[in-house]
């Protein structure tokens, strides 16, 4: 008899487990095909920007007198500056010389 009532105590006390226990919170949306996709094209799209970022970056190629071909490294650091155009010293548009 004394079986039978602890077991029909541990029962109760089962039962009445789920009752108290917090609220189960509400089921999250699954994020849909078109969401995923989006969000790996943005992941890719930064990814090949920081990387382009990162290449180093050429000037135009030059021809000295001589025959060589020069291509200098543009350093990213520094501000672009104007190219330079060798002026022509009888050319009026260079401006006046005071």
């Amino acid at each position: 008899m004394r079986l039978s009532i602890s077991m029909l105590c541990v029962s109760a006390m089962l039962a009445a487990a789920p009752v108290v226990a917090e609220p189960a919170a509400p089921p999250q949306r699954e994020p849909s095909g078109t969401d995923l996709a989006r969000e790996g094209l943005n992941k890719l799209m930064l990814g090949l920007q920081q990387l382009v970022e990162e290449l180093p970056r050429y000037g135009l190629p030059e021809i000295t007198e001589n025959g060589d071909i020069i291509i200098r490294r543009i350093d990213p650091g520094r501000a672009k500056e104007a190219p330079r155009i060798p002026a022509d010293p009888g050319d009026p548009a260079d401006g006046i010389e005071l």
